[in-house]
């Protein structure tokens, strides 16, 4: 009885999030988006007019034997032997590049073994960066290695994901996060953290100086809290120091070696960070410090979302939103208002939030968007907002 009336409840939620969904806020673009690709996902998907590329990280697909055709007929079977091995299903992960037309539909046009991948796609849409990592899980850490190693591998195509070219890269560096200016400038920061830049569309690869402070001699994998390239080609870190209680934020200026120090932040993690053309910086933080290095006792107190400025010299606190809604992300919108995108935690599935600031952080329209999604994000050059749940797809203007 307790089931049925928790799958019940189940039922309701989704459709009272459907609801939301075929509300004035969104309107219905598509009924069956990225349908014929299985197994089912949306990835981490772009559109302009009616084009779209995705890049999608894919488990491989299990299939089972029919009840008479099992050992225990009351138990699920694989069809195949390595189905049931966590190791080997581990090792098949894909990441995978689709491309095609909302109306027409997509086509596969690259795969390569991954666990995790990171890709960048340029504005005119003709070259994307796709950085790869694969790890042996049958393999066991070196002596005296607190890890197993990972392959990394870097590609590039300049015809919007039709061909593509493998990169020189030195594949026990790591790639978490790309940041490119343009086809031919940019960065990419991975474990260490290490960052490198290239001027030349990744032909060569120059390593620079990371924030004294941001490593940890005991973790090799250690990252940045935030990596971050502004509008005014500025690339920004974030990472916390536990000594001092805050989390400091360095500006690397392209040309430039050395990043410098602009300021810090108290007792909050850094989640996001925007910029505009101008320099003037906004800051998406959490309350306190990062989450496991907290007590397990500290772990559940409430932790609010808070948007700062800093205008090169000042550091401003604007907002702090409820604590129930956490933030992961925040954009500045076309017509300059500041867009905080997170999540309401206090239902059962949760809700996708967003607030609107149009007068540089003061006051803010919090709208609840529906039960969470599949996938979805921000366009800020053209103020759009896609959202997918199950096979629709849903757009909004946020100007």
């Amino acid at each position: 009885m307790q089931r049925r009336w928790v799958v019940t409840l189940l039922l309701l939620l989704l459709a009272i999030g459907y609801a939301v969904g075929d509300s004035g806020v969104w309107d219905r673009i598509s009924n069956d988006f990225m349908m014929e690709d299985k197994p089912y996902g949306t990835g981490d998907f772009r559109i302009h007019d009616q084009s779209i590329i995705t890049m999608k990280l894919v488990n491989p697909e299990l299939t089972f034997k029919l009840r008479e055709e099992r050992s225990d007929p009351n138990r699920a079977e694989p069809t195949e032997a390595w189905m049931g091995n966590v190791n080997e299903r581990a090792n098949r992960r894909f990441v995978r590049i689709l491309g095609g037309h909302l109306e027409n539909g997509i086509e596969q046009r690259f795969e390569e073994r991954a666990q995790q991948a990171e890709w960048w796609l340029s504005p005119s849409w003709n070259t994307i960066y796709l950085a790869t990592g694969w790890t042996n899980y049958y393999d066991e850490p070196a002596v005296g290695q607190r890890y197993t190693p990972q392959l990394t591998q870097l590609f590039k195509s300049t015809d919007q994901g039709q061909e593509w070219e493998k990169l020189r890269w030195p594949e026990d560096q790591n790639i978490t996060f790309l940041r490119f200016l343009d086809a031919q400038r940019g960065y990419l920061i991975g474990w260490g953290p290490k960052i490198w830049r290239t001027s030349d569309g990744g032909d060569h690869w120059d390593e620079l100086p990371v924030p004294e402070g941001s490593r940890n001699p005991e973790n090799p994998r250690q990252q940045f809290d935030l990596v971050a390239l502004g509008q005014d080609n500025v690339l920004r870190m974030a990472f916390y120091d536990h000594a001092a209680d805050a989390s400091r934020i360095h500006a690397l200026t392209w040309g430039e070696d050395f990043s410098q120090q602009v300021f810090t932040i108290p007792g909050h993690v850094v989640m996001d960070i925007a910029a505009n053309s101008e320099g003037n910086v906004y800051v998406l933080t959490t309350q306190g410090a990062p989450y496991f290095s907290l007590p397990a006792e500290e772990r559940e107190a409430p932790r609010p979302s808070v948007v700062w400025s800093w205008n090169g010299d000042t550091l401003q606190r604007l907002h702090e939103f409820p604590s129930k809604l956490k933030g992961y992300a925040l954009y500045l919108t076309p017509e300059e208002g500041l867009l905080f995108d997170g999540v309401d935690e206090s239902s059962l599935l949760g809700s996708d939030v967003t607030a609107v600031s149009y007068d540089g952080g003061g006051s803010w329209k919090i709208e609840d968007e529906g039960s969470s999604s599949q996938g979805g994000y921000y366009d800020m050059q053209t103020g759009t907002r896609w959202r997918v749940e199950g096979y629709s797809l849903y757009r909004r203007e946020i100007p």
